[in-house]
């Protein structure tokens, strides 16, 4: 993940942003509260999704849209190393 792709989801936290965030495996979709890391010390996108926070490991996400509309971003697609 690139820094200007981080400092983009580090504005949707600030700024509380609903998100819809696809992984390999699942799509999330909830409000962007914080980056933090979890017990293994990843780094993940805490979100708020239907009451229950959820973390998102970073290097899992392959795209992140915007669902709240801002002057920042609407989607970012991320690359995968395969």
């Amino acid at each position: 993940m690139r820094c200007e792709e981080t400092d983009l989801i580090e504005v949707a936290c600030m700024k509380h942003f609903m998100l819809k965030v696809a992984t390999l495996n699942k799509v999330y979709q909830g409000v962007a509260k914080d980056i933090v890391y979890n017990s293994q010390r990843a780094q993940c996108l805490l979100v708020e999704q239907d009451g229950q926070e959820v973390l998102i490991e970073m290097d899992s996400i392959l795209k992140l849209t915007a669902l709240t509309q801002n002057p920042f971003f609407k989607s970012i697609n991320f690359k995968t190393d395969s």
